[in-house]
């Protein structure tokens, strides 16, 4: 018995010692490895329920570069600007392709297998259309069909609306003509918002109600598969809509398929957008200053720009909102997206190669991902003093130019492969906030607002923070009177 338990001692003093030889040798590897009781599944299921929050917490316990397992992928995570622009610039960082992602989440399958990549075959495609030259022709109408959507509203002593479909379905009908053409199901905004709702439950694994959100997409695809057959037979074809089929019909994909693919492009042109000016004026909204600021400045643009509402929807170009008469709606705009655009894009190191952090060298090994944090430095008040509150003239112009010089806005991306829709997405929102500031004044239904940020809800996130709908009452402001 003596000879027993003086093996057991034995035993437990090698795995003592061996634990403690592992634990250092771990701490001594750059970058350092969070650790997990879970083979394979690693932190997934803590990065999924909050990442924001997962990410902060491993910031601050292991430095701003670390390793995570999520799901079998060894992810390299960087929370500084100096990496974060460098694995976006970098030639050995290739973009984790999320088409087929996306695509599981919104049809509710992987797409079939039919030998290319859908991204590879669209992206040069929009990388033309989405050009700023490109949408200067597309989207001069844009302003006219937004305010033809909600001119009826102006004709109304007082109204009560959903915030979310006042401000997005304008949207969602005006771009899905422009680009798609009158063809498209354009008048499916309900069931696209149903879609959306449910879209990070989708993505994420996550348990929801799923009934309303399969009605919406029995829905949606028949009509998409009737624009999708109608296209390939017309010949009044859209700028977008009838190449984007015909490159698909090319690669031998069937009018089904397609339709399934546009409408998972037809997602992400519309999501990120709506979030963006949902969150817009529910900032302003909490912030008399910032909306008083704001619409003054609208106000007198009109005015002094463009004359009165019809030469600014004559006018409406892009060139006459970039410009210095709108600079705190253009920097109210970018705040909102600092603050609530959640741009964790993924990278896939196509070789083996060093990433400069600081003063430190990271390895990287082909196969390995990378994953920058771009919350963590949005909101690290040394670069964004008072970082996580709204601060709506952060980014006016300073000497002709944004004041980002230095400063890391990753809302878009950045280096080789931003956004390709970034310059149609800050004319739609600058149109719908110059419209809706112009003519109406809009105050939340109950009284003042309740404190919106930071966000309360425990659901999982896609992109922008969730927050639920909000009914507000429009008053037609006095200019709005006779148009």
């Amino acid at each position: 018995m003596s000879s027993l338990l003086a093996f057991l001692a034995l035993l437990v003093v090698i795995y003592a010692a061996l634990a403690l030889f592992l634990r250092r040798k771990t701490s001594s590897l750059f970058p350092p490895s969070v650790p997990s009781a879970l083979p394979w599944i690693g932190s997934a299921l803590s990065y999924l329920s909050n990442p924001k929050e997962f990410l902060a917490r491993c910031q601050k316990q292991y430095g701003s570069v670390y390793k995570l397992l999520l799901g079998g992928r060894e992810v390299i995570v960087f929370s500084s600007t100096a990496a974060i622009s460098s694995v976006y610039a970098s030639e050995d960082a290739a973009p984790q392709a999320m088409h087929n992602q996306i695509f599981r989440a919104f049809i509710g399958r992987y797409p079939k297998d039919t030998g290319f990549s859908v991204e590879k075959a669209i992206f040069p495609l929009l990388d033309q259309v989405f050009s700023k030259r490109s949408l200067e022709d597309l989207v001069q109408p844009l302003a006219q069909m937004v305010f033809a959507r909600v001119r009826n509203l102006t004709q109304m002593r007082s109204t009560q609306v959903s915030l979310m479909t006042f401000l997005a379905e304008p949207l969602y009908f005006a771009v899905n003509v422009v680009l798609f053409g009158n063809g498209y199901p354009s008048d499916s905004f309900d069931d696209f918002r149903v879609m959306d709702e449910t879209m990070p439950e989708r993505f994420f694994g996550k348990p929801y109600w799923f009934l309303p959100s399969v009605r919406a997409r029995r829905r949606l695809i028949p009509r998409g598969i009737d624009y999708v057959q109608k296209m390939r037979t017309s010949t009044n074809s859209s700028a977008l809509g009838s190449d984007f089929i015909q490159t698909l019909q090319k690669k031998g994909v069937s009018p089904e398929e397609a339709a399934c693919h546009l409408l998972t492009f037809s997602w992400g042109l519309h999501a990120n957008t709506q979030g963006t000016i949902f969150w817009f004026f529910l900032f302003l909204l909490s912030d008399p200053v910032a909306l008083a600021a704001v619409r003054d400045e609208v106000d007198r643009a009109i005015k002094h720009e463009f004359g009165d509402l019809h030469g600014f929807l004559v006018d409406a170009n892009f060139k006459n909102l970039d410009g210095p008469s709108f600079t705190l709606l253009t920097s109210a705009i970018m705040e909102v997206m600092r603050l609530t655009a959640t741009f964790m894009g993924l990278r896939t190191a196509t070789s083996d190669f060093n990433l400069k952090d600081s003063d430190k060298l990271v390895p990287v090994r082909k196969g390995e991902y990378l994953l920058g944090n771009v919350d963590a430095v949005h909101m690290d008040d040394s670069v964004y003093p008072n970082s996580h509150a709204f601060v709506y003239d952060r980014f006016v112009y300073c000497e002709g130019k944004l004041r980002t010089d230095g400063k890391p806005w990753f809302s878009f991306a950045a280096g080789r492969h931003m956004c390709k829709g970034r310059y149609l997405a800050m004319y739609e929102l600058k149109v719908s906030a110059i419209l809706s500031l112009y003519l109406f004044d809009i105050t939340p239904v109950g009284g003042p607002p309740p404190p919106w940020w930071p966000p309360r809800s425990q659901r999982v996130n896609l992109g922008f923070p969730r927050m639920e709908d909000i009914i507000v009452q429009l008053h037609p402001r006095d200019v709005a009177e006779g148009i």
